[in-house]
């Protein structure tokens, strides 16, 4: 029994510190993009749009192979809201994040949840990378790739079994 407690107690800072992998300055980039949905919801677009740096570009996140960039992004955004549609949950977890200088890239799990119009709601879990650029005292979204690992309802294709965090309704 003492030697559990023993290795208990000498295992005890390891698995803090296991915990505590990421820095602050890191975990502000993964606040920055959980706070993405809630900015356009709570924001409107105009707030939203700044969130992306003027040279931002990504693989359409459709999956037409097509490279998209802010304009674009903010107006499929735009759209998105001004239908009536909203992002109601948004959960990222990272994986790794580093920071040079002004620049930080980041691999995450993201995951979002709508609730349209009709009040039909889905939630997806992503793959992502991303790359940020330091704007002042917080980060703007230059580059964002991500594939769909899980849908809920399931998509045909769903490549895990993730266990989602957003409430499903």
């Amino acid at each position: 029994m003492r030697i559990c407690v023993l290795l208990y107690l000498l295992l005890l800072p390891l698995t803090a510190a296991a915990e505590q992998q990421f820095t602050e300055e890191e975990l502000s980039v993964t606040k920055f993009w959980e706070d993405m949905g809630p900015t356009l919801r709570d924001e409107g677009i105009e707030a939203y749009a700044i969130r992306y740096h003027e040279d931002f570009t990504h693989w359409d996140v459709m999956g037409t192979g097509r490279m998209s960039d802010k304009e674009s992004a903010v107006g499929f955004w735009s759209k998105f809201h001004q239908d009536g549609h909203r992002i109601t949950c948004t959960f990222v977890e990272p994986t790794s994040i580093r920071i040079i200088n002004n620049k930080a890239i980041a691999r995450l799990t993201y995951e979002q949840t709508n609730t349209y119009a009709d009040g039909r709601v889905d939630t997806n879990a992503f793959r992502m990378v991303s790359v940020f650029e330091r704007y002042g005292d917080t980060w703007q979204t230059l580059d964002s790739n991500m594939i769909r690992i899980a849908s809920n309802p399931s998509h045909e294709g769903d490549a895990t079994e993730y266990a989602f965090h957003c409430p499903q309704s």
